[in-house]
């Protein structure tokens, strides 16, 4: 496929991150045949990771039932978000300990 490595980093524990030009480049790569080329240019397996972002969403309602299995299924769906982009949600500070005038709270998304 069509696309370049902009960098390659070498981490402490010996992996690598590298990023890509494109998004079908890294789809080419996660995949047996893409994978397979890499590991006979880098003469090892590979194995892929999935990173996650840290994001704080602030003055959320704090009566939004954040813990329910299917919240962030439901919130990916009302924000046009795809499918399983969304890891954990957790209040910072949980609504049990909050006052009774406080009506939203901080989460980790």
């Amino acid at each position: 496929p069509e696309g370049t490595i902009h960098s390659v980093s070498t981490l402490q524990n010996g992996g690598l991150i590298v990023e890509l030009e494109s998004k079908s480049l890294a789809s080419w790569l996660n995949n047996p045949t893409g994978r397979n080329a890499l590991e006979s240019h880098l003469d090892t397996t590979v194995l892929f990771c999935q990173r996650h972002y840290l994001l704080i969403l602030e003055y959320l309602p704090i009566h939004l039932q954040i813990e329910q299995e299917n919240f962030l299924c439901h919130a990916e769906n009302e924000n046009n978000i795809p499918e399983n982009s969304l890891a954990s949600i957790k209040w910072i500070k949980p609504p049990s300990k909050c006052s009774a005038e406080q009506h939203k709270a901080f989460v980790q998304l």
